[in-house]
């Protein structure tokens, strides 16, 4: 039975890892959104390749700590290798749902575009309140807006598979500022802050960005595209893409805090 994570597994070699400015400078932007600082205990949740790991291991120093953990073993595998010269870092294969942690376990609880893949992201932020010391703080990242020619492009390239997919849709609490608010609040934090960021991906071609595609969930529609239909789908590409593509991503960085009492 195909799992969740299974893409990701399926993508880790190539992850973050073809040359496109997307994850990374979102993990980096909350990191620092976040404020962690020397000698914290952070936990990494959706580690994935290090997006935010590392810049927090970076934050945090030889006095503090990150634990990052994610579902999909191949990502775990070649995360914690990068990481072997950081003795700060440790990374795991874990359950971003309910992590299992004793209760007060860190200062900082962060998850960078991973919440909303989750079964119940509702449930998971209360988990996320349990693991956090009292004035502990939750920094997750979220999908504001995406460029139309992404939209565009991956229904096109869904058109040229054997059978195209549904178009996924988030949990309601990821429509606007508002219900994220509510959502984050209900699960018993306060202070709730939400900061905007855009970054911008530039490709060198159009199967440079079919291999970044490639390299994340685009995978699972990409990959059901057959061999033969390549051409067709290449030519269908060019005039929804400018020339070189190019994209722009709105993502929200959300923050809050566990209340003191």
């Amino acid at each position: 039975m195909t799992k969740p994570y299974d893409v990701f597994d399926a993508a880790a070699a190539d992850y973050d890892s073809v040359g496109v400015d997307f994850v990374g400078p979102m993990g980096s932007a909350l990191v620092e959104a976040a404020g962690i600082r020397a000698g914290e205990r952070v936990l990494d949740v959706g580690c994935g390749r290090g997006a935010v790991l590392f810049p927090a291991a970076a934050a945090v120093g030889p006095s503090g700590s990150v634990t990052g953990i994610d579902m999909a073993p191949a990502m775990v595998e070649l995360t914690r290798a990068a990481a072997a010269g950081l003795p700060q870092v440790t990374v795991a294969v874990g359950d971003g749902q309910a992590p299992d942690f004793p209760a007060g376990s860190f200062d900082v609880v962060a998850l960078g575009l991973v919440l909303f893949f989750l079964p119940d992201p509702e449930a998971a932020l209360r988990a996320y309140r349990r693991l956090l010391r009292p004035g502990g703080r939750l920094a997750f990242s979220c999908f504001a807006a995406f460029d139309p020619g992404y939209r565009e492009a991956m229904r096109v390239i869904g058109e040229h598979t054997d059978e195209p997919p549904q178009q996924p849709k988030l949990p309601a609490m990821f429509d606007s500022e508002d219900t994220l608010r509510s959502a984050v609040g209900a699960a018993g934090f306060d202070g709730v802050t939400i900061g905007d960021l855009t970054v911008r991906s530039e490709f060198r071609d159009l199967e440079h960005f079919l291999a970044w595609v490639d390299s994340h969930a685009g995978r699972a529609v990409l990959r059901r595209v057959p061999a033969e239909r390549r051409p067709a789908l290449l030519a269908a590409l060019a005039p929804v893409l400018p020339d070189p593509p190019a994209m722009s991503t709105g993502v929200r960085l959300v923050g809050a805090v566990r209340p003191a009492g």
